[in-house]
């Protein structure tokens, strides 16, 4: 390679590190603003039985909210390296050192987690709702507040179970033409030690746990809706099914991007393997988690499409108003 091809790629990597900030940037203004629709359109529901169901939407998307705080601060990519796993900080602490590096990390970690929890809180609301006898406010606190101990317990191992940059570990990473230059700061999880091997086996079981308890509890609203059990109008039959829709697709979006990146990610640094440029392709996935799940909610809720004025009547006609809109989308938490 001469002289002028080394420059090109120089300038093709500086590049690409440019866009993957501005990308983040972009991503988390329309993120915060989408979100901060459905915030404002939850809030101001004015059908007390719509406010009971928005009370649980808040709670989701509360979680994205959090998430795109922290991928805004923290940038994270992840690299896979010879078995081991980097967490690169390539935000405003590029250049931070232990233990703002872990901090990071831990920070990151946690918002991913709580983008898969929320969701299953959601659907174990519902399906306590609709299946069960309800699901007390003291019930659902202490269920999100489980959910959320797990998360903060599961991104702050980080501190016990990853190693701070070291000077092999950084030499490795300059091997790589994207951290060659301008070398960010990171942390790494070596599966050669116990404590990333309990750390990646954990976040493998906590993510298929969390999606059995999505998918059954998902089947169960499914077969209850489905059946003539419910003493319910037809249009809010189909009010519940739309919801059911929302919650079925919120849970799709984070299992393909988070749930299965984590679980083959966490599995390829136990076999040792390199994946050079998964990273950048794994973080910037996730990073549209958020925004998704805003614009799902936005189209696929008739009385928030309504009410910000998208579709057209014969899209609306199912359901007239927004008090029959989502009429015993939920029941009233106890």
């Amino acid at each position: 390679m001469n002289v002028s091809e080394m420059v090109e790629n120089d300038r093709l990597f500086v590049a690409i590190r440019e866009i993957h900030f501005v990308y983040e940037l972009v991503l988390a203004t329309v993120s915060f603003s989408l979100n901060g629709i459905v915030v404002y359109l939850a809030l101001t529901m004015k059908n007390q039985t719509t406010r009971n169901y928005c009370r649980i939407l808040l709670m989701s998307v509360l979680g994205d909210i959090l998430y795109t705080a922290m991928n805004l601060v923290t940038m994270m990519i992840v690299e896979i390296r010879a078995g081991k796993m980097y967490f690169i900080t390539t935000g405003p602490f590029i250049h931070s050192a232990y233990p703002y590096n872990m901090l990071m990390c831990a920070l990151w970690l946690t918002g991913m987690y709580v983008t898969i929890m929320t969701i299953m809180v959601q659907f174990v609301y519902r399906y306590n709702a609709l299946c069960k006898s309800g699901l007390s406010a003291t019930r659902f606190v202490f269920t999100y507040c489980l959910g959320m101990t797990w998360c903060i317990g599961q991104g702050f191992a980080a501190f016990l179970c990853f190693e701070p940059a070291n000077e092999a570990d950084t030499r490795t990473l300059q091997g790589h033409p994207l951290y060659s230059f301008n070398t960010p700061t990171f942390v790494t999880g070596d599966t050669e030690n116990l404590g990333p091997i309990v750390h990646f086996a954990s976040s493998q079981l906590s993510v298929v746990v969390l999606y059995v308890i999505i998918i059954y509890t998902g089947r169960k609203i499914h077969k209850v809706l489905h059946s003539g059990d419910l003493s319910m109008s037809k249009s809010t039959k189909e009010a519940q099914k739309k919801l059911n829709k929302v919650m079925a697709l919120q849970a799709t979006y984070p299992g393909v991007i988070v749930g299965l990146p984590v679980v083959v990610a966490t599995v390829m640094a136990q076999l040792k393997m390199d994946a050079a440029w998964t990273g950048m392709y794994l973080v910037t996935s996730v990073s549209t988690i958020p925004v998704i799940n805003a614009i799902t909610v936005l189209l696929v809720i008739p009385s928030f499409r309504k009410r910000i004025g998208v579709g057209s009547k014969s899209m609306g006609s199912v359901l007239t108003t927004n008090a029959t809109d989502l009429k015993s989308e939920t029941t009233t938490v106890h």
